[in-house]
């Protein structure tokens, strides 16, 4: 690759970077609105639950096959039509007059966050060498916590005043991810990925086969599932925990953004190492059980021993998420060709268990009138996962260089 092109790949990391980035601030914007939507749309709890939640049933239906159309027609076209989508449905959000209609619009926001997914590896892996991959993904991915925290910081105290209210701010963030997908479209080239690529001409069927015969992508995918349902259930249900015990909302609030803001800096210190290292395999199981064993303990510590603890969870948790997706493309079975197949895969099972983590952990303390059945559930589910990790192959660098 010459100078120029190696020029352009970090402006191709820049746009996926803005598109990852505008998507999570388009969905999570929506919580600090509620009490000003409810002024035009009557909400109940549920229904703001219902909101938020149908955006991670469209990404259960929706990456698989997000994952097998960007395989087929390039990341050129897939991913732009996903930031495409996230713009549309969000501006129609503007016109909502109903629950129904306001969920709807999310669902469709949430399938162009599902196609979007799984264009991420596949995009790293054509324009850079498997000793950036964690690293690169990293830079990338942090654009989800950067998006979510700028939504719902801003929506409510900034952009709702400057726009007219909370229609007007559907609207403007909706104009912001149109021009993000038309950047996409405009300036990123499927030919670097032709030149790399053998192209066979097959069916989405075919590549579906392909990937779903290799074990260790079902042993990632579990891996995802076991672990989002951990991860999703402390993040939903930690802060109304710790105010249930007598801190502050804000203060709880504020306690759990700490884990939050360690995980997004690990995520990169977690990349960079990663590819330093050599291996993946480590991190993972490292990464799980710290988060498990945190979890467990949180039924139990508060005050300095609490912020600690939730500091080395976050630790735990931002390790995972920029190894855990490039080891698809270091399947010698997956590569570039069929990593958005493979890694929509994994995000189907991943948010299946991102959706049912929180509703069974919350169900178990309903049932046991008491938290700490609900903690060491979330733990165990972590643990477990680790144990997914060791039937898998090693595929970082260190493992490539011993063959």
């Amino acid at each position: 690759m010459g100078e120029k092109g190696k020029a352009f790949r970090w402006i191709v990391v820049l746009l996926m970077f803005f598109n990852i980035f505008v998507v999570y601030l388009s969905i999570n914007c929506i919580p600090p609105l509620f009490r000003e939507i409810s002024n035009d749309i009557s909400l109940t709890k549920f229904d703001m639950g219902l909101i938020m939640g149908v955006p991670f049933i469209a990404a259960i239906l929706f990456s698989l096959i997000g994952g097998g159309i960007s395989d087929r027609i390039g990341s050129k076209w897939a991913l732009g039509s996903a930031i495409m989508l996230v713009a549309v449905f969000g501006i129609l959000r503007s016109f909502s007059g109903s629950t129904y209609a306001l969920s709807i619009h999310m669902f469709f926001i949430g399938a162009g966050m599902a196609i979007l997914g799984p264009n991420i590896p596949k995009v790293i892996g054509t324009y850079f060498s498997s000793k950036q991959f964690a690293t690169v993904n990293a830079l990338c991915i942090i654009g989800m916590p950067l998006g979510g925290a700028v939504g719902m910081g801003i929506s409510a105290g900034i952009l709702s005043p400057a726009l007219g209210g909370w229609r007007g701010v559907m609207v403007g963030l909706g104009l912001v991810a149109m021009v993000s997908g038309l950047l996409w479209m405009v300036f990123f080239k499927d030919s670097a990925i032709a030149s790399i690529e053998k192209k066979e001409e097959q069916s989405m069927a075919e590549n579906f086969k392909k990937v779903f015969r290799v074990k260790d992508i079902w042993w990632l995918g579990l891996y995802g599932f076991l672990a989002m349902a951990g991860t999703m259930a402390l993040i939903a249900l930690l802060a109304n925990i710790l105010s249930e015990r007598g801190l502050t909302a804000a203060r709880a609030g504020a306690l759990v953004s700490i884990m939050l803001g360690v995980s997004t800096v690990f995520k990169i210190v977690g990349g960079v190492l990663s590819d330093r290292v050599g291996s993946r395999k480590p991190f993972l199981i490292i990464g799980a059980l710290v988060q498990g064993i945190c979890t467990i303990a949180f039924a139990a510590f508060s005050g300095m021993p609490l912020v600690v603890v939730l500091i080395i969870c976050g630790i735990g948790m931002g390790v995972i998420p920029p190894i855990f997706f490039v080891i698809p493309l270091e399947l010698k079975e997956i590569g570039p060709p069929l990593a958005a197949t493979a890694t929509g895969l994994i995000f189907m099972l991943s948010n299946a268990g991102g959706f049912f983590g929180p509703i069974i952990s919350g169900k178990i303390m309903d049932l046991t009138g008491t938290h700490w059945p609900g903690f060491l559930f979330m733990g165990a589910l972590l643990i477990i996962a680790a144990f997914c990790i060791f039937p898998m192959r090693e595929t970082g660098r260190k493992a490539r260089v011993k063959k």
